[in-house]
């Protein structure tokens, strides 16, 4: 194929299956956040996103089989991911920890930024739930930890500490599942929300009032555009370990387990 026609084939298929994934089932993840199953969108909603899914599969085969050799293989078996591939997964795991965590570890410590008006004193009053906060700051950076094993040997070897299990190959569903449905979540979420930013939130996404909260609070209305790039870098990384777990060779597939 020539070189100019694989990036356009490439660009175009992620482009239409981002689509379909965030943008086209709009509220999916609150309605099912929500217990709305008996919503009658529910069916052509999840039939858009699971074929924004298939379509991401079959970019990622295609994308695979058409990829240059490789030569980036590890002594013990395990693949180096591709350039794109820990550009993507660095930025899946730095996106929500310098636009979420930060931001409410600063509102925590009592520290306003971005939040105006009536917004400061619902801060205020949250200053005496450290477990709360904890929890705000804290979840994210784990998350951002485990992301790192999408481009890391631990994601594809299960590491020496590990008894019984260690030096065996990783499953791809256990990393893969959890990392595309994390994507999947908070990038539909940021799309709705980012969308309803940019239209006009009340009217469209809280027609009975409830937005005051947003009121001169920009610190606030950033975070939905990160959990969008969060979604979509989560999504592209999930794509990159797929991508770098599929050039392993029969020999590399099964590392030895070391004495």
């Amino acid at each position: 194929m020539r070189s100019h026609a694989r990036p356009a084939l490439l660009a175009a298929g992620w482009a239409v299956s981002a689509a379909l994934v965030l943008v086209a089932p709009g509220n999916l993840v609150m309605r099912l956040a929500f217990g709305k199953l008996d919503d009658p969108a529910l069916v052509s909603q999840s039939l858009l996103a699971v074929l924004g899914v298939l379509l991401a599969l079959a970019v990622i085969r295609f994308g695979t089989r058409t990829a240059s050799p490789s030569h980036g293989r590890r002594a013990d078996g395990t693949v180096r991911p591709a350039s794109w591939a820990r550009a993507v997964t660095w930025t899946a795991a730095g996106l929500p920890v310098l636009g979420f965590s930060i931001p409410h570890l600063l509102w925590g410590l009592g520290v306003p930024l971005g939040v105006a008006g009536d917004s400061r004193a619902g801060l205020a009053a949250l200053h005496g739930s450290a477990v709360f906060w904890a929890l705000l700051v804290a979840g994210p950076v784990i998350g951002g930890l485990l992301t790192l094993g999408l481009i890391g040997r631990w994601g594809q070897v299960v590491p020496e500490w590990v008894p019984f299990v260690r030096g065996r190959r990783v499953p791809r569903g256990l990393a893969v599942v959890p990392a595309a449905a994390v994507g999947m979540l908070v990038g539909q979420y940021g799309a709705m929300m980012t969308k309803c930013l940019a239209f006009g939130i009340t009217r469209t996404c809280a027609p009975h009032g409830g937005t005051e909260v947003l009121d001169g609070s920009w610190g606030f209305a950033a975070t939905y555009p990160v959990f969008l790039l969060w979604g979509v870098a989560m999504l592209a990384a999930t794509a990159g370990y797929l991508h770098t777990t599929g050039r392993r060779t029969p020999a590399a597939s099964h590392p030895r387990p070391r004495p």
